[in-house]
């Protein structure tokens, strides 16, 4: 026979921050405000910078490759090229190898601005470094891209 004790919700403890999605999420608002403040000025906006870095690596690529590349669908990153190519950051030109798909290429602006840029998440990435080895710093990031391909 087992006998089972049932707490009141007042004698419930919980507490958030032991779960690793609740912490996860802690790092991402830090992370998204970092580079929120610095990249309003440009009026780009957290997940542009993100396909604005993976084309700054390599421009003249598929919306599908991109998408790979930032690991979003492609009707999301069809929603932040409309908005980058609205200010002039990137533009899209047909496919000559595959008429039903266009390439991407960040414009002269992007390249103009995107040393200033891409060093604003060396900046983050410094700043996130300070505090730990860099024995700890490299099982952090095995773990986190470790966690990245995990299937939920």
């Amino acid at each position: 026979m087992q006998i089972f004790c049932v707490k009141s919700i007042n004698e419930m403890t919980y507490d958030a921050r032991e779960h690793i999605c609740f912490n996860i999420g802690r790092v991402m608002r830090k992370v998204y405000e970092h580079y929120e403040s610095r990249l309003s000025p440009f009026g780009l906006t957290t997940p542009q910078f993100m396909v604005f870095g993976a084309l700054w690596s390599g421009d003249g690529i598929t919306i599908g490759e991109l998408g790979e590349r930032v690991a979003l669908d492609g009707s999301t990153i069809t929603g932040i090229l409309d908005r980058m190519e609205k200010n002039g950051y990137v533009e899209r030109r047909p496919n000559a190898e595959d008429r039903r798909s266009a390439l991407v290429y960040l414009t002269d602006k992007a390249k103009e601005v995107g040393p200033r840029i891409n060093k604003f998440a060396d900046e983050l990435d410094a700043s996130l470094r300070k505090n730990f080895s860099p024995q700890d710093m490299a099982i952090f990031e095995k773990v986190l891209r470790d966690l990245g391909e995990t299937q939920t």
